[in-house]
């Protein structure tokens, strides 16, 4: 069905990352690729100078050891990208040709209904399938 599907975990909470892999090869033909994206939020500027000089590094380490001790033994791609979540997920998948996006949703709150979540904000400017997973 899909030739390359991305998997997006939240990078404090990738818990149900088997989930939607285990979809993502439901969906996926016999030689597709899945890959796995995770987006860090930019730190503010003020904030910068009283963090450690390799903050991003060591995060970044953090969260790739945290899905690869999730995910097992499997061969995925992990990126590990820094900005709004929404925007980078739909910049990745039209950069690296995705033909379906498997995000995860949770019960939205009441902030939700006014600035919308990450899974909203994906279905909304994605180009590809959008597959939501609760």
């Amino acid at each position: 069905m899909y030739k390359n599907i991305l998997i997006t975990t939240a990078a404090d909470n990738n818990s149900n990352v088997l989930q939607k892999i285990e979809l993502a090869r439901k969906l996926s033909v016999e030689d597709s690729t899945i890959q796995i994206i995770s987006v860090m939020e930019r730190i503010p500027p003020y904030i910068a100078p009283s963090l450690p000089s390799n903050y991003r590094e060591a995060t970044e380490q953090r969260i790739r050891a945290s899905i690869q001790h999730n995910i097992g033994n499997h061969d995925y791609g992990i990126h590990i990208v820094e900005g709004n979540a929404a925007h980078q997920v739909v910049k990745f998948a039209k950069r690296h040709n995705i033909d379906c996006i498997v995000v995860s949703s949770n019960r939205p709150g009441f902030s939700d209904h006014f600035m919308g979540s990450t899974a909203l904000n994906v279905v909304r400017q994605a180009e590809c399938t959008v597959i939501v997973v609760r």
